[in-house]
């Protein structure tokens, strides 16, 4: 079942309900409540992120665990029959993750770009950096609602 020392005690684990799929009935599961540095930053009793924030660093960190991860690659040594220039199924979802990701990371300044790479992407600590994160969360969340000027939000 894992380690049993102090660490492993702090770890908070929680009971969640979700639906797997629209017609499946409801499953009870359990998960550590702090899985990455955004969860800390936002689960904790002074939240330094607040929804908006959290949900465009989760958005952000998706898209980066997909980009990293390697598409299996198959081979076949038949000849290839079809239209020589179209691919049936498209770009992989990697390459998705890497495209959108280049576009939303060109709507972010140097010092943002590094801060929400390192946060959310490495899951980094933020040190001094939680201002510049915050800001760069915001404009990623104002890209991703479509729109264009982002506004930073104070903490309430």
């Amino acid at each position: 079942m894992g380690a049993n020392g102090p660490a492993a005690r702090a770890r908070e684990v929680v009971s969640d309900t979700i639906i797997p799929t629209p017609r499946a009935p409801a499953q009870v599961v359990r998960r550590v409540r702090c899985e990455c540095m955004l969860d800390r930053l936002f689960h904790r009793a002074n939240s330094a992120l607040d929804p908006a924030q959290y949900r465009a660093g989760l958005r952000f960190r998706g898209l980066w665990r997909r980009a990293a991860r390697q598409t299996p690659l198959t081979q076949s040594y038949r000849p290839h029959a079809g239209d020589a220039g179209r691919r049936a199924a498209g770009p992989d979802p990697a390459t998705w993750a890497v495209l959108e990701l280049n576009e939303a990371l060109s709507r972010l300044t140097p010092p943002q770009r590094r801060a929400v790479i390192a946060t959310c992407g490495m899951d980094e600590p933020t040190g001094l950096r939680t201002r510049t994160l915050r800001a760069g969360l915001c404009a990623l969340d104002a890209f991703w609602r479509g729109q264009d000027s982002p506004v930073e939000r104070q903490p309430s």
